[in-house]
């Protein structure tokens, strides 16, 4: 598999340098970039982070291709390196990986699934996945090209029907609801196969999450249902029970759903937006040392 450009769209040479302060390379060498061999684009990769770091460049395009990328998630998995989140400010869910947790990495091609007792991590890693970093040591950010990573979310309560896309076959016969945050990106879904639980939230389909919560956060608590966030290359399922208000989550796999961030509307915090032609599907936050 060819090995991806440098280039994130922000074409424009420094005029003291000489390096483009998207990618880092000089006018010469992108231009002769489809003429290369792979050992001589692998050779130009390894000089960008030095260059980039001295233009002081906010977001950084890693050279990571698909198969790669397989590698780096399940090995720092298995290392207990750090937690991937899926969703949005307000609406995120978290899978951790610790070194003291059991947790079971299945590659399927692109395809990653990881399993704790407590949650499930599936990830897409297509070739059109680009990995993103901010500063060394900090998160790294998955993307996809805009154009691919849109979900069919809505603006209120939707029931989607059984969840036959669930990591394990045992769930794929509860129903799935779409809380509805509006987001382009990601969606926030619960899943149950308790009957009064369905019901209640049915009653509320097309209800704006903020006139919904008050009629059902009782039995949702109640419930327990499993939290499904997703993106278009990302799925956090949580089976963890749902705090009661003003009770800390639970140590482990956690959602938060918070209608103070909500309100923002963000699809990721500021300070890790990609580049404007990707849209961000999921972040890595690697353990604080």
């Amino acid at each position: 598999m060819a090995r991806h450009s440098p280039c994130i769209g922000i074409c424009k040479l420094d005029e003291a340098t000489g390096f483009c302060l998207g990618c880092g390379r000089t006018g010469p060498e992108i231009g002769d970039w489809i003429a290369m061999s792979e050992s001589q684009r692998d050779a130009l990769w390894e000089k960008l982070p030095e260059r980039l770091a001295a233009l002081s460049v906010r977001v950084r395009l890693l050279p990571m291709i698909r198969d790669e990328l397989v590698d780096w998630v399940a090995e720092g998995i298995e290392a207990g390196s750090g937690t991937w989140v899926v969703g949005a400010p307000g609406a995120i869910a978290e899978f951790p990986s610790r070194s003291e947790q059991t947790i079971r990495v299945d590659i399927d091609g692109g395809v990653l699934t990881a399993r704790r007792s407590d949650a499930s991590l599936r990830l897409f890693l297509t070739e059109k996945v680009r990995a993103f970093a901010f500063n060394d040591g900090g998160p790294i950010v998955l993307g996809l090209p805009r154009g691919r990573a849109g979900l069919a979310s809505a603006a209120g309560l939707r029931s989607l029907g059984p969840d036959t896309a669930a990591i394990d076959e045992a769930q794929r016969n509860e129903q799935l609801f779409d809380m509805g945050i509006g987001r382009q990106y990601t969606r926030f879904c619960v899943r149950t196969g308790d009957e009064v639980l369905v019901s209640m939230l049915s009653d509320n389909d097309g209800r704006h999450w903020s006139q919904a919560m008050p009629l059902i956060q009782s039995k949702l608590v109640d419930v327990g249902p499993h939290r499904v966030v997703e993106s278009a290359a990302a799925r956090i399922e949580v089976f963890t029970k749902i705090p009661l208000p003003g009770e800390l989550s639970p140590a482990g796999a956690r959602t938060h759903f918070l209608p103070e961030f909500l309100k923002s509307g963000e699809e990721i915090a500021a300070g890790l937006s990609p580049p404007d032609y990707a849209a961000p599907v999921a972040i890595f936050y690697p353990n604080k040392t």
